[in-house]
């Protein structure tokens, strides 16, 4: 799990070629002009997607990927995601097709996501985006940029 700013996301330069690609599109572009949907970046290693979600107050399930990172940015409105160690149970198995499997979990970390603040889901890492913050459900506008590891 990474959590900070987005002025700070070039600290972040050097993990992979993939991951560089994804930051320096995320510093570079204006990520609110873009249209809802698919954008890619480089292929299938790196793109984005852009859209609107409402947060819930009650999410059950983390999900997970193990072929991408997901960095989540919200564009307007704000949210929290989840994080955890581990699964204790798998509720669904991964799935390939759409690289997500989803289980249950303890919270072991909440980072509260705005404009101007970035998180980043490693492989295989729980995670639960979308949770309403303080329990203030709210239709959000936000940004994933898939990248490959």
């Amino acid at each position: 799990m990474i959590y900070d700013i987005t002025d700070n996301a070039q600290r972040y330069m050097g993990m992979s070629r993939n991951m560089d690609r994804a930051l320096r599109y995320m510093m570079e572009t204006d990520l609110t002009e873009l249209e809802d949907g698919r954008h890619e970046i480089d292929g299938d290693k790196v793109f984005v997607n852009i859209m609107h979600a409402d947060t819930k107050a009650d999410r059950p399930e983390y999900e997970f990927h193990e072929e991408y990172y997901d960095i989540q940015i919200d564009l307007s409105g704000r949210e929290d995601i989840l994080f955890a160690q581990e699964f204790q149970e798998i509720t669904k198995p991964y799935n390939e097709d759409g690289d997500i499997g989803m289980g249950i979990c303890s919270c072991k970390a909440v980072c509260h996501l705005e404009p101007g603040k970035f998180a980043v889901c490693m492989p295989t890492e729980p995670h639960m985006p979308g949770v309403a913050t303080d329990g203030l459900e709210e239709r959000i506008r936000k940004a994933v940029i898939k990248v490959h590891k």
